[in-house]
């Protein structure tokens, strides 16, 4: 009996230790949780595909870099510049993991200008995503360094901390 008590204890306790380790996705009532989220990815400018209201000036990106619980991912999107105010908005992007998985973000900003381009700080937000990312949430405020070229071209670093919810909703 006590054998029996013993083995049932040590299932429980890995079942318990897999189960942190593993990072659930939801707690005991079934809610996803928040899990931390660090950002830190490189683009460049390219030829937007989309317009802007206003007469705002959009412009396209594309790029990678590293996003927790995605690992290493592609970019790509696109923003209305406000030159005249200094702000960009309407932002919008997709970061693919190598297995095909991505989120979707929306994001915002104000751009401070310098010697050799912007620095920019935001907010973004999680929109959605595909695969494990399906129905994904979440938010993180970042900061840019835009360096801009005597050719036009620009390139940016990103730098951002939040949250995101992803998982089983049972």
């Amino acid at each position: 009996m006590k054998r029996h008590r013993a083995g049932l204890l040590v299932t429980i306790l890995l079942l318990l230790a897999a189960t942190v380790v593993g990072g659930a996705a939801a707690d005991a009532s079934g809610r996803q949780q928040q899990r931390p989220l660090r950002v830190k990815v490189e683009f460049s400018a390219v030829p937007p595909d989309f317009e802007c209201a206003g007469g705002l000036m959009p412009q396209g990106f594309v790029g990678g870099g590293q996003v927790s619980h995605l690992g290493a991912v592609e970019i790509s999107g696109g923003v209305c510049n406000d030159f005249v105010n200094l702000r960009f908005t309407d932002g919008f992007g997709t970061y693919v993991a190598a297995n095909g998985d991505s989120i979707d973000i929306t994001y915002a900003g104000d751009a401070t200008p310098t010697e050799t381009g912007f620095l920019g700080e935001g907010s973004a937000e999680i929109v959605g995503g595909t695969g494990r990312f399906d129905g994904a949430t979440g938010a993180f405020d970042f900061t840019t360094t835009t360096t801009v070229f005597p050719d036009g071209s620009s390139t940016t670093s990103l730098e951002g901390d939040g949250w995101i919810t992803y998982g089983s909703r049972r």
